[in-house]
């Protein structure tokens, strides 16, 4: 991607963002909306699914929906929100966007992709209170700015997708999850993967809860 193509996908997320969210109040380095604090009961979920499983739900008081799929399959959301807002208000929990934060690559790409995923979860709280927001991270880089926006005390939820066959991803986790529970000091952590064990012993403080990716889905199904 060319420089000046870039700055103006920039400036277009940016007006796009500025104008979903023009009550909010901003916070951090990079002014991302600050988001309300929420504990919702997950408890009486039945089951658990995709952001491409939603339109077509016929029970979606009991069914939990979170967006740890690529993004295209949820980009969708964030340029026609209504089409989707009346299921989305019916469920239990809606785990909101998760726009992919990369290691290794232009600070600003990720910048946008916080944007996104903190003005996503700012609307989706206005129609479903139980909305849940992601915390994505990438290298080093990003733990100091990447959970701006996220109400401390609060349930926060992450995914393991990727980071199996890659010893890298796997050391850049732990330190992601180290720092997101230390500035964020959830009271939740919704975990959509396989779940490490050493999360619920080193962090006894935190309820971790384990919902299934696509993939264990399917295999479940």
């Amino acid at each position: 991607m060319s420089k000046e193509k870039h700055l103006r996908q920039y400036y277009q997320y940016d007006f796009i963002d500025k104008m979903l969210v023009t009550d909010a109040k901003y916070v951090g380095k990079y002014d991302f909306p600050m988001l309300r604090q929420n504990n919702p009961d997950l408890s009486n979920i039945e089951c658990w699914k995709p952001f491409n499983y939603l339109l077509g739900l016929k029970n979606p008081e009991v069914v939990g929906i979170h967006c740890f799929v690529d993004d295209y399959q949820f980009v969708r959301l964030r340029k026609n929100t209504s089409k989707y807002e009346e299921k989305i208000a019916k469920l239990p929990c809606f785990i909101c966007t998760d726009f992919s934060i990369f290691r290794d690559v232009n600070t600003d790409i990720n910048v946008e992709q916080v944007r996104k995923n903190r003005t996503m979860a700012y609307v989706m709280q206005k129609i479903n209170h139980n909305t849940i927001p992601t915390a994505g991270f990438g290298g080093e880089d990003t733990w100091e700015w990447c959970f701006d926006g996220i109400p401390k005390h609060s349930t926060v939820a992450v995914t393991t997708n990727g980071i199996w066959n890659d010893a890298e991803a796997r050391r850049l986790f732990a330190g992601g999850i180290h720092t997101l529970i230390v500035k964020i000091e959830p009271v939740q952590l919704v975990v959509c993967g396989l779940c490490p064990e050493w999360i619920s012993t080193r962090y006894k403080d935190v309820h971790v809860i384990s919902i299934p990716n696509y993939n264990q889905m399917r295999r479940n199904a």
